[in-house]
């Protein structure tokens, strides 16, 4: 790969270091930084839902809150981003008075 001043060139569509990708949402609290999931007694992980499942651990109330919070964070911006891709969409239609 060349160099540039900015640092290394990537290929097209990578942006970042392969393995430098921020951890997923906790599954169990949905919380991407702050998981608030306690270690699991029997296997010791973190946020996993077999674990409230099979080894008896409950969710809190906080778990359970912060889950809905966050997930309907998700679906809103989901709703915002189409709705700005379809007003973009209609506004590109209009500019070459063909639908696309």
């Amino acid at each position: 790969m060349a160099r540039s001043i900015f640092g290394w060139d990537y290929p097209p569509g990578c942006n970042s270091v392969p393995g430098d990708e921020p951890d997923p949402p906790c599954e169990v609290c949905c919380n991407a930084i702050d998981c608030i999931c306690p270690e699991c007694p029997i296997c010791g992980a973190y946020g996993d839902p077999l674990c409230y499942i099979e080894h008896g651990l409950r969710r809190t109330w906080q778990q359970k809150m912060d889950y809905v919070v966050n997930q309907r964070q998700w679906e809103m911006a989901a709703r915002d981003d189409n709705l700005s891709w379809d007003r973009y969409l209609g506004e590109a239609e209009s500019i070459f008075d063909e639908p696309l």
